[in-house]
């Protein structure tokens, strides 16, 4: 895990973790607890050897593949159908060397389940979220969202004080946003000095864990007098917001630098071609409380005036898919035509998604995806509504990328329920 330990196996059916302490070697048990409370079954009573395993990406769970003895399974049904298995074993309980983090409240009674292994799976997936910040690591952290949800529903307390603890951590730059509890303007204000990485893994936890449970009603619905609830969905709403606005920002930048491009005979061949600025304008005149730089960009799209057409797409007129009705902007995620055809926007541009094709979909969010962004837009480190982020230090000549621009994961096609996809989240 990370240089912290050493996973092994081999042919004698043997799993074993080393870790390298005081000169030696020292072996570790591989089992940990799980939050959820339920037997497991172990494999290697009925298996004969290993053939490998790896590790999860969050670094919470090992798999291991395992050969069966095809003398100990039923020779009429397993024998001819089961060859091997493949072993999920939780790792994420146990010490790997990682410093422990002492914020985390072990005395909770809700968190007695997890015994002495809570403050190990605390610092785990504290440790594990802080290297997913880096934007050179790909977000696949199913098996922190598994552990996490497990946490949900049998030790909520310790969940809540790991995540309390997790915020504060992504908004340590505000000294008055210490907890969950801490004043709304605290939390919020800090928002546009947060990086775009840590703003997708935000919405992550909250949609897939936070507030998985309220799925069904998105963003913005009432939950009562939950104030847990209240405040994560709070906080999802501000950081969709701010994302959609630097999303909007790094359009209107990519087509100021292609138009400057244009008029020094720079050829803009190989870089990235923004599509629906119109719609984004018509976005930024919806909404009166967006950024300033975010208006002051718009303001020098404005000024281009016939001559936009050469650097992006600009059309305000767009006709419905299904009967050529016109299609009014109201919305940045749907759309119904003056004959009432539903139709669906793409998360990245706002236009009208293809009928005629496969789209792009997020299994995080739910967005469907048309027109993919550039690789640059997920890897910039400075957020385009700075106002010392000049438009000439983009690099629009990235290749697009299958990537939620609000989640950060892998996009999927579209395909049917009863077929197999793997899920980053």
């Amino acid at each position: 895990m990370d240089g912290y330990c050493l996973y092994s196996c081999s042919q004698d059916n043997s799993a074993r973790c080393w870790i390298y302490h005081e000169n030696h070697l020292e072996e570790i048990p591989v089992h940990t607890n799980f939050p959820e409370p339920k037997e497991s079954t172990d494999l290697s009573e009925v298996s004969n050897r290993c053939f490998g395993l790896t590790l999860a990406p969050g670094e919470q769970m090992i798999a291991v593949v395992r050969g069966l003895d095809l003398n100990l399974l039923d020779q009429m049904y397993q024998a001819r159908t089961q060859k091997a298995v493949v072993e999920f074993i939780w790792i994420g309980g146990q010490f790997v060397g990682i410093p422990l983090d002492r914020r985390i409240d072990v005395s909770n009674p809700q968190s007695a389940i997890l015994s002495s292994s809570n403050l190990w799976w605390g610092s785990n997936i504290l440790w594990s979220l802080k290297k997913y910040e880096n934007v050179e690591k790909s977000i696949v952290l199913w098996d922190v969202v598994t552990a996490l949800q497990g946490f949900k529903k049998y030790a909520p307390a310790f969940l809540e004080t790991l995540m309390d603890i997790w915020i504060s951590t992504l908004f340590s730059d505000d000294p008055q946003c210490v907890s969950i509890n801490a004043p709304s303007y605290s939390r919020h204000d800090i928002l546009p000095s947060v990086s775009l990485r840590k703003l997708q893994l935000l919405n992550i936890i909250c949609r897939k864990v936070m507030l998985s449970d309220h799925a069904q009603d998105g963003p913005g619905a009432e939950n009562g007098n939950d104030t847990v609830t209240d405040f994560w969905n709070t906080l999802l709403i501000r950081s969709e917001r701010e994302l959609r606005e630097r999303l909007v920002g790094f359009t209107f930048a990519a087509v100021l630098k292609r138009t400057a491009y244009l008029l020094k005979g720079t050829s803009t061949e190989n870089s990235w071609f923004p599509v629906s600025v119109a719609q984004m304008d018509s976005w930024v005149s919806m909404n009166d409380e967006v950024h300033n730089q975010l208006s002051y960009l718009r303001s020098r799209i404005k000024d281009l005036g016939n001559g936009i057409d050469s650097a992006c797409e600009y059309s305000v007129e767009e006709t419905c898919l299904y009967c050529s009705a016109p299609v009014p902007f109201e919305s940045t995620d749907v759309a119904i035509c003056r004959e009432r055809h539903t139709l669906t926007r793409c998360r990245a541009s706002m236009l009208l998604c293809c009928v005629l094709q496969p789209v792009w979909h997020c299994v995080c969010c739910g967005g469907m995806v048309d027109k993919l962004l550039p690789e640059s837009f997920f890897t910039m480190q400075a957020s385009p509504l700075d106002a010392n982020n000049d438009e000439g230090s983009l690099n629009l000549s990235g290749a697009a990328v299958p990537l939620c621009p609000f989640c950060g994961i892998l996009l999927q096609r579209q395909m049917p329920n009863f077929l197999l996809s793997t899920s980053p989240v």
